[in-house]
């Protein structure tokens, strides 16, 4: 039997954080990495921009590490394509697809999450697809070059950025959401009617308040049937339809193993589940919020850097608490938006600057204090509002601090 001083389950930017995490306290202790996919650890966000738009563009840059940094470190074992079936939590010992088994003193559960289905019929049909790997960007950009209309069922971070990068490849392209506005509950309705908009302005075309209840075609996508507000059916026409409605905790070995389970890997403020020296990060954990205090799950970039590296750090046994204010970021068009703390469904926002592709700050609060602030082409106020919302400003202080806002809605 395989055996590790500290095994990892899961492929991603969080299992390479926790990688770090440990190295920084036990440069001796041996690391065993186990991924489905056939890559290493590699950087999702740019699946959906960067990446996404340039053709020629090699999976080697969304890679965590340079090349070959696994294969050179000592005592660092990293097993792509190999999937993992069960955890003993009390025996501390997994088992692959192939039947190994494989032991880990301290076990770490990184496995991400995986696009939520749309049970809905269609969606075997070819040019019917999501979003989550290498793999399916690269098809993407195959696809979207031949396409004539996409459509994309969801008005989230998939969605709108997808809308972006194939804007810029010159796909018209429609956008399709239950929901009456884009980023719901995720940015106050000033913010989403200004963002739908933008693109509007740059030739996307929107349909909100609408439910998508089938794919057709005749093995191929030819149209996308669509249900209003109103009950009346309507059809679009389609040869491409991305399917981005969030995804789901991949918690399955957590379920199987008896740890608890609630949307997501319940740990606590250092990352550990109710079974001891069992672990886990990032996208699949709930975790107590550093602020305030409720178990919530994070399914963004810096949160899985952040609270990887610090499990990593609490499985060589540091025991520090997770209190860092994550942060999500996102680049459309020519705006770049950083956002940090709570800022869907304010009782109270206040806009410092103007709502265009120019420069702008918008504080979101509740209760008279300041819950999350969305920072459009401002990387220079980041730290600022970091802080702030770190210390649960009261909206009275921050009026002080702010040099008369162009707009204070209430």
């Amino acid at each position: 039997m395989q055996e590790f001083d500290y095994l990892i389950i899961g492929g991603g930017l969080t299992a390479a954080s926790a990688v770090d995490g440990i190295r920084e306290l036990d440069d001796e202790g041996s690391i065993g990495v186990f991924t489905e996919e056939p890559d290493p650890p590699y950087h999702r966000p740019p699946l959906s921009k960067e990446f996404l738009q340039a053709p020629e563009a090699s999976r080697e840059l969304l890679q965590v590490k340079p090349s070959n940094w696994f294969e050179e470190q000592s005592d660092i074992t990293l097993c792509t394509n190999v999937r993992v079936d069960r955890v003993d939590p009390h025996k501390r010992i997994v088992q692959t697809d192939d039947g190994n088994e494989i032991f880990g003193n301290q076990i770490l559960i990184a496995t991400g999450g995986k696009p939520r289905p749309l049970v809905i019929p269609g969606t075997e049909l070819h040019g019917v697809a999501t979003l989550r790997t290498a793999a399916d960007s690269e098809w993407l950009r195959v696809a979207a070059a031949k396409a004539n209309h996409v459509v994309l069922v969801g008005a989230g971070f998939i969605g709108m950025e997808l809308a972006s990068s194939l804007n810029k490849l010159d796909v018209e392209t429609t956008v399709v959401d239950v929901e009456t506005e884009v980023w719901a509950n995720v940015f106050p309705s000033e913010v989403s009617a200004f963002l739908r908009s933008y693109f509007e302005e740059r030739g996307v075309h929107f349909l909100l308040g609408a439910k998508v209840t089938a794919f057709d075609g005749v093995g191929t996508l030819s149209r996308v049937i669509v249900e209003t507000a109103d009950e009346l059916a309507d059809e679009l026409a389609a040869d491409l339809a991305i399917i981005g409605i969030g995804i789901k905790p991949a918690e399955e070995l957590a379920t199987q193993a008896g740890l608890a389970v609630q949307n997501g890997i319940i740990v606590d403020v250092y990352g550990e589940t109710n079974a001891d020296h069992v672990y886990a990060a990032g996208d699949v954990a709930r975790f107590p919020d550093p602020i305030w205090g409720d178990l919530v799950r994070m399914e963004h970039w810096d949160h899985a850097k952040a609270h990887g590296k610090t499990v990593g750090r609490n499985m060589a046994g540091a025991k520090e608490k997770y209190d860092h204010l994550s942060y999500f970021f996102t680049h459309i068009f020519d705006l770049s938006i950083n956002v940090f703390g709570r800022t869907g469904n304010p009782d109270r926002v206040i806009v410092s600057g103007e709502l265009s592709s120019g420069r702008s700050v918008i504080y979101c609060a509740r209760n008279g204090l300041l819950t999350g602030t969305i920072l459009i082409n401002a990387h220079d106020a980041m730290d600022e509002c970091r802080k702030r919302v770190q210390g649960e400003m009261s909206i009275e202080d921050l009026l002080k601090t702010l040099d008369g806002p162009d707009m204070d809605w209430t």
